[in-house]
């Protein structure tokens, strides 16, 4: 267990950088898909672990 703060901190990191990763793609003239959105949203969440959303996302580009 984590405490409640270090819980909120490490998902706020990982909205910051989910902001930062979606900045990236719209300047390349991209968009996400949202099925991968809505599994990063998990992620960022803290709903599933680093390897679980990447394994998820190769599962839907039939990459795994």
């Amino acid at each position: 267990m984590v405490p409640v703060e270090v819980f909120d901190e490490l998902t706020a990191e990982r909205t910051r950088s989910l902001a930062q990763a979606a900045a990236s793609v719209r300047a390349e003239g991209l968009t996400a898909a949202a099925e991968v959105d809505a599994i990063t949203e998990r992620w960022a969440r803290g709903e599933i672990s680093t390897a679980q959303m990447r394994e998820l996302v190769r599962q839907l580009y039939g990459a795994s």
